[in-house]
């Protein structure tokens, strides 16, 4: 079975709630492509701000966070 066939067969061999993760990580072990931190290029000053501040926001407590139909609501105003 080609590669291509095997990854359009995989939402099939998952559970309808399974994490997007767990799909990234199946194909990934498919390839056989584990990378190491060497192997990366170097982060730019932007994107360790960008990570700095996801990692903010992830450390908030949860009553701080808003609903996914709220925020989508006043990206469309």
């Amino acid at each position: 079975m080609r590669i291509k066939d095997t990854i359009r067969g995989l939402p099939d061999r998952r559970p309808d709630d399974c994490k997007l993760i767990d799909v990234i990580d199946e194909i990934t072990k498919l390839d056989g492509l584990w990378l190491r931190a060497s192997d990366l290029p170097p982060l730019t000053q932007a994107r360790r701000d960008a990570i700095d501040e996801s990692m903010d926001h992830l450390e908030r407590p949860p009553e701080c966070a808003v609903p996914w139909r709220d925020a989508l609501d006043s990206m469309r105003r």
